[in-house]
């Protein structure tokens, strides 16, 4: 899609027109605009994101049909076991690109990610994601039990929740709640993972965006002994969220984006 084409190398950050290609009622995304011009203009601007290490190979491989991505034995998750909870927003696309293809086919733990980001689009980031990832990728768009080695995108448009049906974890899409200001929602998200799971065992990742969602669960994470890690300001496009976090202490580590899946793996025991 060429919106994500466009994020990759180097827009910051990009906004759906209310009527499709040619929109007369532009006035319905004035505040959006004007906030999203305002966040650009604090921006810090980055050229095309390099290729992490292994990153250029699979992608041709996957283009020219060379090899075919290790298939994982695949187990519903019970809440004994780990889980990464990521929040992101503005310059997430790219920065998302860099952090998971470098987490292994064998990594052990689920991964759930709220990004910012219109129903419109969440399919076609999961399906791209899928195809540079050694994980599989999914648009959480109906309910499905949470399991090893997959990555889940919130769909677009609602909230992800988790809860437990019949002693599993369930990811499932939820209408958008009128008392939260972005979607998908990282706080609500983080709110049910406290809820339904061990916090000792979740790690939350708080990536690039402005605003200050999520900032509070993701610090009750680590309030009770759960981790939790802040992307660093000299790699975040915006550095608001992660900025919130830390200044909450609600940050275990504070790390450049390039750097946090050598972490995830570590914790991880890859």
């Amino acid at each position: 899609m060429a919106t994500f084409e466009a994020l990759n190398l180097g827009a910051v950050d990009y906004i759906v027109k209310p009527d499709g290609t040619i929109s007369l009622t532009i006035d319905k995304i004035t505040d959006e605009l004007v906030g999203k011009v305002r966040a650009a203009a604090r921006a810090r601007i980055k050229g095309k994101t390099p290729p992490v290490k292994g990153l250029a190979q699979r992608m041709r491989d996957d283009r020219e049909k060379i090899t075919v991505r290790p298939v994982v034995a695949r187990r519903s998750i019970s809440i004994e076991e780990g889980l990464v909870v990521v929040g992101v927003s503005t310059g997430g696309p790219r920065t998302l690109e860099t952090i998971l293809p470098q987490l292994p086919a064998d990594f052990p733990w689920p991964v759930l990610v709220a990004q910012h980001m219109p129903a419109a689009f969440t399919k076609s980031f999961a399906d791209r994601l899928s195809r540079i990832c050694a994980l599989r990728v999914v648009e959480a768009s109906s309910p499905m039990p949470v399991e090893p080695g997959t990555v889940y995108i919130a769909k677009g448009g609602a909230d992800m929740m988790v809860t437990q049906r019949a002693g599993k974890l369930i990811v499932l899409p939820k209408p958008e709640s009128s008392q939260h200001l972005w979607h998908p929602s990282v706080e609500l998200l983080g709110r049910s993972v406290l809820e339904h799971c061990d916090p000792t065992l979740v790690t939350g990742v708080m990536l690039t965006g402005m605003g200050h969602d999520g900032a509070d669960a993701f610090t009750e994470i680590k309030q009770r002994g759960g981790r939790t890690i802040a992307e660093s300001e000299e790699s975040c496009v915006v550095f608001g969220m992660p900025k919130e976090l830390i200044e909450k202490r609600g940050a275990s580590l504070v790390l450049p984006a390039e750097r946090i899946a050598a972490q995830l793996n570590v914790w991880a025991g890859r």
